[in-house]
């Protein structure tokens, strides 16, 4: 079994993966630069706060209806077009962006790219999958996942950088055609994908499995790490340990902790998730979302417990890396179920990122504690590991 393992492996063409990868990585520069340049510019802009947090969400709440048009039009369409297309209007967002619009059109360009991701992930995500044996669907999900995360890592950099140097229509500018770079990317990558009814896509017997609490999982993930966590964390590091925090003989501001953390989990994200998605193959999808979900409430409640103390760092690295496992498990078991049930997940993944801020952030409110986000993250976790552990069934 180990060496037939093996020999899957080697026979997987990562060069298909790694194109499209990069074709989404480059076209996510619009987007990224919107989180590090808006929260900090929307007052030249003549935005509220309030806007500011419609702009940031209203691409996922697009989504919502989107991620099933999507996947209705490429299973009719000629996909390569389909995707150049969409990276085209993406790149035309971002230029929306660069005009600096009144805040109606800057919310159509969001929404527009909300649109387009719905697209672009999906295309990005069954291609890559479809491009191999599907008992290794786990490992070639994590070499695409960790080519795409240097997207999120380079573009938040980058645009933070030129933001800095140039101001924020340059910025954007140069972020569109980064953008646009994704094109060739896109046609290369299709020309090099196996063809239909070759051994790298034969070698793979069927394993759909009828998980209906499968969207309950998508929905936990989501809420929990991009919502409660993420986007409680600089807080809870501000209320427990003041403006700055003492590592060894280390004085490290709160602010620049917060931020390393979160690229941090960029960074698990890329570097993680190719050997993790190789290691979910090798242990089964299922026994891998059950430890890892088991293993990220754990960290949640060490993360409650340890609040004050430094401790709660190594906690949410912890957490990072538990979370990852948990969504290449459900990712990859839902495009080896098909195109629906890989949209319909994507769907309950975006209501759970776009409704997590939200619940981290009223639960704050009505406790006026930070540790109310571990607990309710840490209960959440142990309902998705019951839901994991309950016996599956094959259609």
């Amino acid at each position: 079994m180990c060496a037939n393992r093996r020999a899957g492996t080697a026979r997987f063409n990562k060069t298909p993966v790694v194109l499209l990868g990069l074709a989404v990585a480059f076209s996510l520069s619009g987007d990224v630069t919107i989180y590090a340049v808006l929260p900090v510019y929307y007052h030249t802009l003549g935005f509220s706060p309030i806007q500011v947090g419609l702009l940031l969400s209203a691409n996922r709440w697009v989504r919502l209806i989107s991620n099933q048009v999507a996947r209705r039009v490429l299973e009719r369409a000629q996909v390569p077009r389909v995707f150049a297309v969409v990276l085209s209007a993406g790149a035309a967002a971002t230029l929306i962006y660069a005009a600096a619009p009144p805040f109606l059109v800057f919310l159509g360009a969001r929404m527009l790219w909300g649109v387009c991701w719905s697209f672009i992930r999906h295309t990005g995500v069954m291609t890559s999958i479809a491009s191999g044996p599907r008992r290794y669907a786990a490992g070639v999900l994590g070499v695409y996942n960790g080519v795409v995360q240097l997207g999120f890592i380079g573009g938040t950099l980058a645009g933070a950088l030129l933001f800095d140097a140039f101001g924020y229509s340059t910025a954007f500018v140069a972020a569109a055609l980064v953008s646009l770079t994704a094109v060739p990317l896109d046609f290369a990558g299709f020309r090099r994908l196996p063809p239909a009814g070759s051994a790298a896509r034969d070698d793979r017997p069927a394993e759909p499995v009828r998980d209906p609490m499968m969207l309950l999982r998508g929905f936990i993930t989501a809420c929990v790490g991009t919502g409660l966590i993420i986007s409680t964390l600089g807080f809870t590091l501000r209320t427990r340990f003041g403006s700055s925090i003492e590592l060894g003989a280390l004085v490290v501001g709160i602010t620049t902790l917060n931020g390393f953390l979160i690229a941090l989990n960029y960074v698990i994200n890329s570097a993680g998730s190719p050997p993790l998605g190789f290691a979910i193959d090798r242990v089964g999808r299922r026994t891998a979302e059950v430890i890892a979900f088991a293993a990220g409430g754990a960290a949640l409640a060490a993360a409650a417990f340890f609040l004050a103390s430094p401790l709660l760092i190594p906690a949410v690295v912890l957490f990072f890396v538990a979370t990852v496992v948990c969504k290449l498990a459900l990712i990859s078991q839902a495009g080896v179920n098909g195109s629906k049930s890989f949209a319909r997940l994507m769907t309950a993944s975006d209501l759970g990122a776009a409704t997590g801020p939200l619940i981290g952030w009223m639960a704050i409110e009505r406790a006026g504690s930070p540790d109310v986000v571990f607990a309710v993250g840490g209960v959440l976790y142990l309902i998705a590991t019951i839901s994991a552990a309950v016996k599956q069934r094959r259609p």
